[in-house]
């Protein structure tokens, strides 16, 4: 599969990215989970099926994530906004047909980036399957915590 890898310029701040497969009308932007890359094993996985149905797959480096470890840029929301929005900027200029697919935390920074927007559809994974239970295990952990203290 074709995969050429490109930056995209946010006001000065550099953002690794990767364009998979040939140039399309539709595109599908990737946005990895916490921990991950821009070329990790969901973001590849999703990227060759996309491609295979007629996508053409932008995804990039999210602040403090693959290419962008060493550098001072936070990982918090407004940075990932910023990124998050001129990734869609760059994505309108090739292509007229833009989906999403994000994971954990990229879906969380997509959803308040790209609230407003014009996208064909949105595909969203996650590792919590059950928030009820993630929500009270961390409300007892604190309360264990603050026991000990």
């Amino acid at each position: 599969m074709e995969k050429k890898h490109i930056t995209i310029n946010n006001n000065g701040v550099i953002i690794p990215a990767v364009l998979w497969g040939k140039p399309n009308k539709r595109l599908l932007i990737e946005v990895h989970g916490k921990c991950s890359y821009k070329e990790d094993t969901v973001i590849s996985i999703m990227a060759e099926k996309a491609v295979s149905t007629g996508y053409q797959v932008l995804s990039f480096d999210l602040p403090m994530h693959g290419k962008r470890i060493p550098d001072k840029y936070e990982c918090n929301p407004e940075n990932c906004i910023s990124d998050l929005q001129a990734v869609y900027a760059f994505a309108e200029n090739i292509a007229s047909n833009i989906s999403l697919f994000a994971c954990s935390m990229g879906a969380y920074f997509s959803l308040l980036a790209y609230h407003d927007l014009d996208l064909r559809q949105s595909l969203f994974l996650s590792p919590v399957v059950n928030m009820e239970r993630l929500i009270d295990n961390m409300i007892k952990t604190y309360q264990c915590k603050r026991r000990e203290t």
